[in-house]
């Protein structure tokens, strides 16, 4: 046998196992963010974490007001000032300012972590229920859709997985969903 012929042999059994292969495949995905705002508990995580931006934003308005007014209010006796007295109101407001984005990056920071906190238990939730899907479904893979560039509509599971999250599947301890999954419509 020559070697175009044992490559033709190797190509022609590679093809066939891959189409196999892909008959047996079945994908979906699910949009994470969408479920994370759209579940129970990421809009209960989601109001605490608005509360708490308010909260800080707050505090940072405050700060940065006050902070022009002392500007504002240097520009006004600039004139009747040494210039020595001058330097010094500047050093001390550069000072305030440091301190006011200090307070800012120190906000941002916190504010994430809480973030991070939060939607690490409900995402931690929701992978157990898309492994559930998987497994009772015979999927092969389910990928979140922020990694697609394109996907056909009937794929996607987030409605699926909302709604168990909600249900009793979603509740810690677990449990089976109140009524069964939907079906995929048959492959073309």
């Amino acid at each position: 046998m020559s070697r175009a012929t044992q490559f033709l042999i190797a190509a022609v059994f590679l093809l066939s196992t891959s189409a196999a292969f892909a008959e047996d495949m079945k994908l979906g995905y699910v949009d994470m963010q969408r479920a994370l705002n759209e579940t129970e508990d990421g809009r209960k995580a989601k109001e605490k974490l608005k509360k708490d931006f308010d909260q800080k934003q707050k505090e940072l308005d405050e700060q940065q007001n006050q902070l022009k007014k002392e500007i504002e209010d240097l520009d006004k006796k600039r004139s009747l000032l040494s210039p020595d007295k001058v330097r010094e109101k500047e050093a001390e407001l550069r000072t305030k300012l440091e301190k006011v984005q200090s307070t800012y990056m120190r906000h941002q920071q916190d504010l994430s972590g809480k973030e991070q906190k939060e939607t690490a238990k409900i995402f931690e939730r929701m992978t157990k229920i898309i492994s559930e899907i998987a497994a009772a479904e015979n999927f092969s893979m389910i990928v979140d859709r922020s990694a697609l560039v394109f996907a056909k509509p009937h794929l996607d599971l987030t409605n699926e997985l909302i709604r168990r999250y909600n249900g009793t599947a979603g509740k810690a301890g677990g449990g089976a969903p109140t009524t069964p999954p939907a079906k995929q419509p048959p492959k073309k």
